[in-house]
């Protein structure tokens, strides 16, 4: 409020004498000192794990624009190809940026980075493979079944206590599930199973990021993750036939741009740097808008049409996603402390409820 104040109350009058403005100078300068004002204060409101919060719902957009581009960029080439470039391009920008931060890497933290680049070099591999044999709206709806693997895996691994609406979500994405894979005369998609597969190792990476999260400095650590990442899939794209290394397409290059750039080395950044402040469950609750971007991109970019069939599937897992992330706990719990605050005032004031009754009936 200082910050505000101060700049409600300053002179927009011109310093020297002499120096005259016109009124529109001094209202541009006035509206100036508002804006602002205005954005000091919501900075100095805001909280890291609310600022964290919108960051990573902005890199869902942008992963939700990834799958029209990345579908267009490997359509008729190597998926190791595209994958080699985008961590290869991502890691190198987010080196040079927080140079200064990779000295204080550690052995352990070296390990630490490697062990978290595994399971997303495999579920990246997984996602780009299925992207070419299915649409963009099936596989970023079942990419989306990670929200419900992570309290599962917790479960197994760490012995937490799964709450019974997981469970019940779980039986809702299996049925949505089963519409969007299971086509006409019980035939599966090759693609949708490459993607479920891509979602079981998603979710083992953000347990894996959530782990070292407080042991390590996650930048460095997420930065050898994605160095690792574009070291094995230039690996893998050595030994691909298809491989191209140097493709004449634009939109190649314009999606590694955009997938490197702002769907790598933005989202990875701030995903490994907000899981300080944020659970894992509740990072995974941001996830719920990037089917939906897909989904809009695909149809935007690619021109892709929604079947019925694919609607259905997709409201179920998206209604299951929702349905896992609602902490009824909690709810209940403010309900029984609004009820105890109201009794509570209620024998504090008798005399003014016994008034108000009284008053009341006299007038009927």
């Amino acid at each position: 409020m200082r910050v505000l104040s101060q700049a409600l109350d300053k002179d927009i009058r011109p310093r020297h004498p002499s120096a005259r403005e016109d009124i529109g100078g001094e209202r541009g300068s006035f509206c100036a000192q508002h804006t602002l004002a205005i954005i000091s204060l919501m900075v100095v409101i805001m909280t890291k794990a609310r600022v964290y919060f919108l960051l990573l719902i902005l890199g869902t957009a942008f992963w939700g624009v990834s799958f029209s581009l990345v579908k267009a960029g490997v359509s008729n080439g190597s998926p190791f190809v595209f994958l080699a470039y985008k961590f290869g391009l991502a890691a190198m920008v987010l080196a040079v940026v927080f140079f200064r931060r990779l000295h204080r890497l550690s052995p352990r933290a070296l390990v630490a980075g490697v062990l978290i680049g595994l399971p997303l070099l495999l579920a990246n591999a997984f996602q780009t493979i299925g992207l070419q044999h299915t649409s963009v709206t099936n596989s970023a709806f079942i990419t989306g079944i990670d929200v419900l693997l992570i309290p599962l895996f917790k479960w197994v691994l760490f012995r937490r206590s799964v709450p019974r609406q997981v469970w019940i979500s779980c039986g809702l994405a299996i049925l949505g599930l089963y519409i969007i894979v299971v086509q006409n005369g019980l035939r599966l998609n090759v693609g949708d199973l490459w993607t479920l597969s891509c979602a079981v190792f998603f979710a083992g990476y953000v347990l894996t990021v959530g782990y070292f999260a407080n042991r390590y400095d996650p930048l460095p650590t997420v930065i050898i993750a994605l160095g690792f990442c574009g070291v094995g899939c230039g690996l893998a794209g050595i030994f691909d036939t298809r491989a191209n290394w140097v493709p004449g397409d634009t939109t190649f290059w314009i999606g590694i741009v955009f997938a490197a750039l702002l769907a790598t080395a933005f989202m990875y950044g701030v995903q490994s740097t907000a899981q300080r402040h944020i659970p894992e469950e509740k990072v995974a609750l941001t996830y719920l808008c990037e089917p939906v971007f897909a989904t809009l991109s695909g149809a935007i970019l690619l021109g892709e049409t929604l079947t019925l069939r694919t609607v259905a599937g997709a409201g179920l897992i998206l209604s299951a996603m929702l349905l896992a992330e609602i902490n009824f706990r909690v709810i209940r719990r403010r309900a029984v402390r609004s009820r105890s605050q109201k009794t509570i005032s209620n024998l504090k004031h008798p005399t003014q409820k016994s008034l108000f009754k009284f008053r009341r009936g006299a007038r009927t």
